[in-house]
């Protein structure tokens, strides 16, 4: 009997070795971890969803309010291992973490987080679209000081971008139209419909007066945002950026150039080819875990994601064609005050091109492979 449980347990370590050596054991032991994107509309979530079908099926995807609360989300939700942000969201915590006039507890709270971010992929930049009415006198975003603004709910991407920006501009913060719902508008998902009100009520303030009325409604997306690509009022007009306006050099120290192009908004009517605007970077970020198996996670999805890249590319969203980096090449410089995860940045660095890493695992004799020293 006992040596009979003893062949057996011997059976189960070898079995068990085998596994560990062939991966599968780690791949089913793994946590299940999620992904907080954004609205379910907005291309943060599209961007959540390429990643789970595409690279790691078992992620997954939460919509969200945005950077923000992304970010609270990373530090404090359990089982949160991603999440994807604005890059202006550092000087904010930074702002948070070092002003006086904020609780010692807030204080404390922000500081920890910026100890344990950490990027995974600069993303793509995010173009930052002003609208007002077509009758409305302004044309440029540097005309905005004491409008009415709609920047989104408190703690989005959005808030933050529009606080940021209108702030460095005027050094006084903007009046703010707080997010409401109108109960016939419909829509996906709440966020949506909110902003779908939003845009409404400033293409119409007289129709619906009953709502708060506003000059100007920032959104902040990759190009085209699906929400302003079909049935949206016809009276309203993106603003346009004046990089030789006094205020433009102190936004460009944070944000940079972009084009908004005609094609991308069809029922905006944009004369030229393209309209000059600004634009923020979105990076998909972890956080230094302590938690060895969600270190392993993050390893094992930059692995996925260098072997992954070429068909993110052909099949997900068109922003993964927007991406600065590539296999075989350099990791992108970071904002200030950001750093890569050590775990993604070493595997990442190795990350061959496709048809190079094809040539690698071709390569790789059966019992080196079975060893894990080749794939």
């Amino acid at each position: 009997m006992y040596a009979t449980k003893g062949k057996a347990s011997a059976g189960r370590r070898w079995m068990r070795q085998l596994l560990l050596l062939s991966g599968f054991l780690v791949a089913a032991a793994a946590p299940a971890e999620t992904i907080v994107t954004g609205g379910k509309t907005g291309t943060y979530y599209q961007i959540g969803l390429n990643l789970k079908d595409i690279v790691a099926p078992a992620l997954q995807v939460r919509e969200s309010k945005g950077s923000w609360a992304n970010v609270e989300d990373l530090s404090q939700t359990k089982g949160v291992g991603l999440a994807i942000v604005q890059s202006d969201v550092y000087s904010a915590f930074v702002y948070l973490r070092d002003n006086p006039q904020v609780p010692s507890d807030t204080r404390r709270q922000y500081a920890h987080l910026l100890a344990n971010l950490r990027v995974f992929m600069p993303l793509y930049r995010e173009e930052i679209h002003f609208l007002v009415r077509k009758d409305s006198p302004l044309e440029y975003i540097h005309q905005i000081q004491g409008a009415r603004i709609w920047m989104d709910a408190e703690k989005s991407g959005t808030y933050l971008t529009a606080l940021n920006i209108y702030s460095k501009m005027f050094n006084e913060r903007p009046t703010v139209v707080s997010p409401f719902l109108n109960p016939t508008v419909i829509g996906d998902d709440e966020g949506t419909r909110t902003r779908r009100s939003a845009l409404m009520v400033l293409s119409d303030p007289d129709y619906y007066k009953d709502f708060p009325a506003m000059d100007v409604v920032v959104l902040v997306g990759g190009q085209p945002l699906k929400l302003l690509e079909t049935n949206i009022p016809d009276n309203l007009k993106l603003l346009k950026f004046d990089p030789n306006h006094p205020a433009s050099a102190r936004l460009l120290q944070e944000y940079k150039r972009a084009d908004i192009q005609q094609t991308s908004y069809p029922l905006l009517n944009i004369a030229d080819a393209s309209q000059p605007s600004l634009s923020v970077d979105s990076y998909l970020i972890t956080a230094n875990f302590i938690d060895p198996s969600r270190q392993q996670f993050v390893a094992g999805l930059a692995d996925r994601f260098c072997e992954s890249f070429d068909e993110l590319q052909a099949k997900g969203h068109p922003k993964w064609k927007a991406l600065t980096w590539k296999p075989g090449s350099p990791l992108p410089a970071l904002s200030a005050g950001w750093q890569y995860s050590s775990s993604v940045k070493e595997h990442l660095s190795r990350c061959a091109p496709q048809e190079t890493a094809s040539l690698a695992r071709s390569a790789c004799r059966p019992q080196d492979r079975f060893a894990g020293l080749c794939r």
